[in-house]
């Protein structure tokens, strides 16, 4: 084997660690300021649908019916 090939061997075992330090950071930092935006426009989100859950119609309007499915007997 070529002398130039430990050479590489040795620097992709010094930086790889390293690069891959970095890119957790850099991941978890992603994350947390995503998470900071989302807070955000879910305050917003929650503010303006609160104000159209509001109905005009009363409770008392409508029911809920349950139905079951009735089968045909052919013969």
């Amino acid at each position: 084997m070529a002398p130039g090939f430990f050479f590489i061997l040795t620097k992709i075992l010094i930086y790889m660690p390293r690069f891959l330090f970095y890119t957790v950071i850099a991941y978890f930092i992603f994350r947390w300021l995503d998470g900071l935006f989302k807070a955000g426009k879910q305050s917003k989100r929650h503010t303006t649908t609160s104000r159209r859950t509001k109905s005009t119609f009363s409770k008392d309007v409508g029911e809920y019916v349950d139905y079951e499915e009735v089968q045909d007997d052919e013969k």
